[in-house]
């Protein structure tokens, strides 16, 4: 068992029990959180110094089109029907399931490197089953929580 303590500046807990903490200590194993509080004294394998950081729960994103993380800032100008008619019925109908799959999972990356650990892919390009299946895959494949709402362009 990976055992990793984490020295924060802060650690903002939402959880009433808990409060917030200046100057505490998180300790991980493998991937779960063991304990939290003022100098725990724990044993870890490795130890994170993040005196001047705060440590907080990850945001959720709850509207999010994963699969466009590639077309990010085009059309940013676009009216709604120009949206449609370029990014719909031109641009998405050269998407196939492996394309859905990259942007999904680079987009999905980019939430956790964000801080988003929980989002609702609202994926509204999909005109195959293996185009869904793919784009489930990469959110799976990226570790992020997830929402997989299915649409249609």
């Amino acid at each position: 068992m990976a055992r990793t303590l984490i020295r924060c500046g802060w650690i903002v807990s939402m959880d009433p029990a808990i409060g917030d903490l200046k100057q505490a200590e998180i300790l991980v194993e493998d991937d779960r959180i063991a304990a939290i509080g003022p100098n725990l004294g724990a044993d870890a394998d490795a130890i994170i110094d993040a005196p001047s950081m705060i440590a907080m729960p990850g945001l959720v994103n709850a509207h999010l089109h994963t699969w466009q993380t590639g077309l990010r800032a085009i059309g940013c100008e676009w009216a709604h029907g120009e949206y449609f008619k370029y990014l719909h019925g031109g641009m998405a109908t050269q998407y196939g399931p492996e394309d859905n799959y990259l942007g999904n999972l680079i987009g999905a990356l980019n939430q956790i490197d964000g801080g988003c650990t929980t989002l609702n892919d609202y994926c509204h390009n999909i005109t195959s089953t293996a185009q869904a299946e793919r784009s489930i895959d990469a959110l799976e494949d990226a570790g992020i929580r997830a929402v997989f709402t299915l649409g249609a362009g």
